[in-house]
């Protein structure tokens, strides 16, 4: 009997003991420099739901573990933190950042920008998507997280970093005055399709303003449906889960003679191969994939060309659209009179070419003026081609320096233009009305 009240004065005791240590948790304040053990119960993990962008990554697989030291990432920075120019490593590090927040155990991030030279706006704006829906997703699981960095290489990349990047978004920066830039931001309350076509349209419009030049109201109604329908396509095709954003940057040259910009379009969800596969897909361009399939498969080369490149290489072609139909004329023409328009508005003076890159699953496109978009006579009718061969031949297989397909796959798609604005260049076009209708 002795033994027995003994015990149940011992779990009395060890159920104070847990009330009161309970007790001074729940007032305690939290120390940032007391290291945390975290270990959330997987219940309330599961309870709490990733945010949209997250949850599509996510459930894409878009993952990678980066080296981890006393609950501490270290996510390094490429040189060329770009998805025009280095698309596949810049993948593998937002893999790595997208990992850092979705894993509960982490306590602080530490962003090394130390070798970057180069900051695209495209790596930059999926970056800080990724962070702040992280911190979002961090705030509701009340896990303390922090963040800490050092600033790109180059004054260029800094200017983004700092104007358009990550300190513009956690509000660190705020450097809403420098003269020399032009902003688009892509984080608008009202993500409609009107409203962001109307605000690209208004941001490249200050950008020809600011080196004297402008678009007339024939320009505008051409780029309003050249933007419109980039947008529309984002919009429909990226799924029933899926986000998007736009973003610009620009930035002219200190005597303010030139400016260079950039204009991303980014949507988080299908690819577009991914799209042309639903069953919303309208017939006529399922008869013409299938025939592509079987005309390209001889040609399909592991890790070079695929059925996947084929596919999204063919959806930019003329008229080449899931739901294209007989009531819609123009549907398919929008991206290919983007690219062509831009190839000729974007030049300088020195002949500075604009660059141009799609991203869409594993499949990367470069336009960098080595083959243009060119018209031959296809059934009697004159369309538009752009194959990326010596021969401008759709059939052919493409130069694999320009069509690349990635390790690393995008859950979503991606269009990042580069381009200049020279009121000298502008100036010497402007009569031509060479500008795609």
């Amino acid at each position: 009997m002795k033994k027995r009240c003994i015990r149940i004065q011992g779990e009395k005791n060890r159920i104070i003991k847990i009330a009161r240590n309970k007790k001074k948790r729940k007032h305690k304040k939290y120390d940032p420099n007391r290291k945390y053990r975290l270990n959330l119960p997987t219940s309330k993990k599961n309870s709490i739901k990733l945010p949209k962008v997250l949850n599509v990554l996510v459930e894409n697989n878009f993952l990678s573990k980066p080296t981890i030291k006393n609950k501490i990432i270290n996510i390094h920075i490429p040189r060329e933190f770009c998805l025009i120019r280095n698309s596949n490593i810049s993948l593998q590090v937002l893999k790595e950042i997208n990992y850092s927040f979705t894993m509960t155990s982490i306590e602080k991030i530490f962003f090394d920008y130390s070798d970057c030279e180069v900051l695209g706006l495209d790596a930059s704006v999926i970056t800080d998507v990724i962070v702040l829906d992280g911190l979002k997703y961090r705030e509701k699981l009340k896990i303390p997280y922090k963040l800490n960095g050092n600033f790109p290489k180059t004054p260029d990349a800094i200017q983004v970093f700092i104007n358009s990047g990550l300190l513009k978004h956690l509000e660190i920066s705020k450097n809403d005055s420098d003269p020399l830039v032009e902003r688009l931001d892509p984080f608008t309350k009202n993500n409609s399709s009107l409203e962001l076509t109307n605000n690209v349209i208004k941001y490249y419009q200050n950008c020809l303003r600011r080196n004297g030049y402008e678009l007339t109201s024939k320009g505008i109604d051409k780029f309003n449906n050249l933007v419109g329908e980039i947008t529309d396509n984002m919009t429909i095709h990226c799924g029933n889960n899926g986000s998007w954003f736009v973003s610009g940057h620009f930035a002219q040259d200190k005597n303010q003679n030139i400016g260079k910009g950039t204009l991303t379009f980014i949507s988080f969800g299908n690819s577009i191969y991914e799209s042309l596969k639903e069953t919303t897909t309208s017939d006529k361009i399922k008869r013409k994939l299938i025939q592509r399939t079987k005309q390209q498969k001889p040609f399909f080369e592991f890790g070079i060309w695929n059925e996947e490149s084929s596919w999204t290489v063919f959806a930019l072609q003329y008229k080449i659209s899931r739901l294209n139909n007989p009531n819609d004329k123009d549907r398919g023409t929008g991206t290919i009179k983007f690219i062509k328009n831009f190839s000729i508005l974007g030049k300088s003076i020195q002949n500075d070419k604009p660059l141009m890159a799609i991203l869409s699953g594993k499949t990367h496109i470069l336009f960098n003026g080595k083959y243009k978009i060119i018209n031959k006579v296809i059934r009697g009718n004159e369309v538009p081609v752009i194959a990326f061969n010596k021969e401008n031949d759709i059939s052919k297989k493409p130069d694999k320096d320009v069509v690349k397909i990635n390790d690393n796959k995008f859950p979503g798609t991606v269009i990042t233009t580069e381009f200049y604005v020279d009121s000298k260049y502008l100036k010497l076009i402007k009569e031509g009305d060479n500008v795609e209708q």
